[in-house]
């Protein structure tokens, strides 16, 4: 094991108080004591941390962020966080706090009196609501016959539960800080208590008294409402990497300079379970499986999180020993493989933080050691030890504060830095090499259908910036750039749909350019390839706003809409003051066609509310790709909340320092291409399957929205790739004549295609294009297990075929 060093003169000696290490000092601290948690540490930790060691860093990871104390002390010191919290309850904690202090003086005072008006009258309002019979159900289905509250109680929190998403419908953040407030209080309002882990209170301690539920929450709007207006403003962004950190290694990169973050402790925590009831108030979990689901993504750190793919052996020889001593003495075989399973996952996060920190980053790690069957495992210097294994140098251990075990023995506590090499001494995830070795990689290992790339959220937030038929997977895209392209290579998409692929191409420092017969298309890839400056946004939805409060829709407008009705008419979606809205914007979206970036990425946002499922959604209960017949009550949202919340998320998340702006053209494979794309490093495209759906009718409204009326769903689709197929794949002539055209001598074309019983696409395009360009290879991958997002037509495609060609 590599020596840990006790002292080192690399930083400036910077005090940190132990205590500093807990919760404890952040109990009273405006927005930080929204949530308590006792596994916390105070914001003035991460202060010392970050001025001791990396006081110059101005992007900085915490991989298990917890309530969000590092991201959000970072955001006030005006640090951009990049973070991972893999349970769903501290997400929604972390994102409600950092948005509140994300507001701008006006909207805080605004919100801080919405809530005193709130707290004043709380149980006049939770008296006044429905209980939500969903909820009810869920906790049965969770729970059984547990009786967690008492039932006056259990009454008032499904209450609650309306009334949060009747707050949220009017001010999302409103109804966010409510829920906040009622989690916040949910276990000590119940017959819980948190000592530990959450148990049930004894008799005596009930006899003390349960804390009134509604008296409860009502005063902790109250000190949210008083903390509000003065606490320090978040002045950097704080942005989600992955939920889970072991993922970290397929997240875009994020090149941050600094770790500070405190693991699990090796002390049987279930994390997961002790938040059971936020996470059922917040709708995280609907079954009694969900909480093993969810426990089966956390690090290893209990004996319940051990199960039969658990490793036996240590990732280390040092593991290994302690492994194999606590094997030999544990009264639990499911002690040494909890042990040895807690490493394993620290090996993949501490891979996944090499991923996303440069050279010369400095990780400080808060943990402990721990003690099973009277065997100390020094989870301090076993983590050195894991660390060195991919390339991390410890070069200082600060301790912190002592510990007792359960069997008194003396623990610790201490903050291990280490920094990151340049070198790699474990295999990388993507294996470098020339195109060809990397093809054969890919072929040889389908690395999008392992962990963590088949996950659906897998990859950057923008890549769902507009919901969209037939996209293609972000991770499939992202191994495609990476095998047929270098960093610097035009890399080109004449089917750009959702722009996945040029995304995935600017991400990884490619030069990204796409064009497609849609404006929508156009529009989407845009959005994703062409940052928008953010005051000319500002400027653009001023002018929208104006628009559509000064504006009336035409009887015509009105008519236009009405004629539209594939699965119901327009009209039928919305509220008719929402319609009003929505025919207003359109009218302001086609007159101010520029197709600038920021015109593009105000569309596409608006396109992605147009409808859905949730309440983001303008329309009534519909679903977020293709508007099936809407369901459920009429209710009236408002256009530029919708609207400006989309965006808001969409632009919260950095794009990696590698990333190359591109352009995204309207334009038809078919016909003159763009100037921009007469010389291509790399086509990578992935045309319309044999067998597909029509995208402009999954698609209908959408394309209303950019100005299609009911008469160019008849005519127009004859220019489509996908109508002239069905007629011939002779129209692919044109296509690989233009390939053979546009792509530099040693340019590489791939093509994704959809193999069915009726159509061998590979093959039978394989043949027209060996009459313009070199047909290199053909690789055939079984898909009959992809999810189908919720659409029970997905087309007859069985298998996805790739189509690699080059210039003779």
């Amino acid at each position: 094991m590599p020596p840990v060093l006790a002292e080192s003169t690399l930083f400036e000696a910077q005090p940190i108080n132990g205590s500093d290490g807990t919760f404890v000092p952040a109990k009273n601290e405006p927005v930080y004591s929204w949530y308590a948690y006792l596994e916390g540490y105070a914001p003035a930790f991460v202060e010392t941390l970050r001025r001791r060691f990396m006081p110059r860093a101005s992007r900085i990871i915490d991989p298990f962020a917890g309530t969000g104390t590092t991201p959000l002390a970072l955001a006030e010191l005006g640090i951009t966080c990049g973070y991972c919290e893999v349970n769903p309850a501290m997400r929604f904690v972390i994102r409600a706090k950092i948005d509140a202090v994300g507001l701008a003086a006006s909207a805080r005072a605004k919100v801080s009196r919405r809530l005193n008006e709130l707290a004043s009258e709380l149980d006049r309002l939770v008296g006044r609501q429905s209980c939500d019979q969903l909820l009810r159900d869920d906790y049965v289905a969770c729970f059984g016959k547990s009786e967690f509250f008492e039932p006056h109680v259990l009454d008032d929190l499904l209450r609650l539960r309306t009334l949060c998403d009747a707050v949220g419908a009017d001010d999302s953040m409103v109804g966010d800080l409510l829920s906040l407030a009622t989690i916040a209080n949910i276990v000590a309002c119940s017959r819980l208590k948190r000592a530990g882990d959450v148990r049930y209170k004894t008799e005596s301690e009930l006899a003390k008294g349960v804390p009134p539920l509604i008296e409860t929450i009502a005063a902790q709007l109250l000190r949210m409402a008083r903390h509000l207006p003065s606490a320090p403003p978040g002045r950097a962004p704080a942005a989600l990497l992955a939920a889970d950190a072991k993922d970290l290694e397929g997240a875009p990169p994020f090149g941050a300079e600094g770790v500070i973050t405190s693991p699990p402790y090796l002390n049987g925590t279930n994390y997961i379970r002790n938040t059971k009831l936020e996470l059922w108030f917040l709708r995280a979990i609907t079954r009694g499986a969900d909480l093993r689901t969810l426990r089966d993504d956390v690090v290893t750190s209990g004996i319940n999180d051990v199960t039969t793919a658990t490793p036996g052996c240590g990732v280390t020889t040092s593991v290994e020993a302690i492994v194999r001593k606590i094997e030999r003495a544990a009264y639990d075989q499911r002690i040494h493989r909890m042990v040895s399973g807690y490493f394993h996952d620290m090996h993949r996060v501490f891979r996944g933080l090499w991923a996303q920190t440069i050279p010369g980053a400095v990780l400080c790690v808060d943990i402990g050691d721990s003690r099973y069957a009277g065997i100390n495992v020094p989870t301090q210097d076993l983590l050195v030890d894991v660390a060195a294994d991919v390339g991390f140098e410890c070069i200082e251990r600060v301790p912190l504060r002592a510990r007792v075990s359960k069997d008194r023995s003396r623990l610790s506590q201490d903050v291990i830095v280490l920094r990151r090499g340049r070198d790699r001494t474990v295999g990388t995830t993507v294996q470098r090499g020339d195109r060809r070795q990397r093809w054969h990689w890919f072929r040889d290992t389908v690395p999008h259908q392992q962990p963590p790339y088949t996950k659906r959220n897998w990859g950057h937030p923008l890549h769902s910036v507009c919901s969209y038929n037939g996209k293609m997977k972000p991770s499939l895209a992202h191994f495609l750039v990476h095998c047929f392209s270098e960093p610097g290579d035009l890399v080109l998409d004449p089917f750009s749909g959702a722009g996945t692929i040029p995304f995935e191409a600017a991400l990884q420092g490619r030069k990204p350019a796409g064009f497609d017969i849609s404006l929508m298309a156009a529009a989407v890839t845009n959005a994703k390839i062409c940052p928008p400056n953010r005051d000319r946004l500002e400027s653009l939805l001023g002018d929208l706003e104006t628009s559509i409060a000064r504006d009336k829709p035409t009887a015509e407008d009105h008519a236009g809409a009405a004629a539209i009705r594939f699965n119901r008419s327009i009209p039928e979606y919305f509220h008719e003051r929402t319609l009003n809205e929505i025919l207003l914007a359109r009218r302001f979206f086609k007159q101010r066609r520029d197709d600038s970036p920021e015109w593009s990425f105000a569309l596409a946002c608006t396109l992605h509310v147009l409808h859905g499922n949730r309440p983001y959604a303008l329309s009534r209960r519909s679903h977020p790709v293709t508007p099936f017949a809407p369901t459920g009550p009429t209710e009236y949202r408002r256009v530029m909340d919708k609207l400006r919340d989309k965006i808001v998320r969409g632009l919260e998340t950095p794009l990696s320092p590698e990333f190359v702006p591109g352009r995204c053209y309207v334009a038809d494979i078919c016909g003159q291409w763009p100037r921009e794309c007469e010389r291509v490093d790399a086509i990578i495209t992935s045309p319309p399957f044999f067998d597909s759906t029509r995208f402009y009718m999954t698609n209908w409204m959408r394309y209303w929205f950019c100005g299609w009326d009911r008469g160019d769903f008849d005519t127009q689709p004859a220019q489509f790739i996908e109508s002239l197929q069905r007629q011939s794949l002779g129209i692919y002539r044109v296509v690989f004549e233009r390939f053979r055209e546009h792509l530099a001598p040693d340019g590489v074309a791939v093509l994704h295609l959809g193999q069915s019983k009726k159509c061998d696409m590979a093959q039978k395009l394989s043949s027209l294009a060996s009459e313009y360009l070199a047909v290199d290879e053909i690789f055939t991958e079984d898909v009959t297990h992809c999810e189908k997002h919720g659409l029970s037509d997905k087309g007859t495609v069985t298998a996805h075929q790739y189509l690699v060609l080059t210039k003779r």
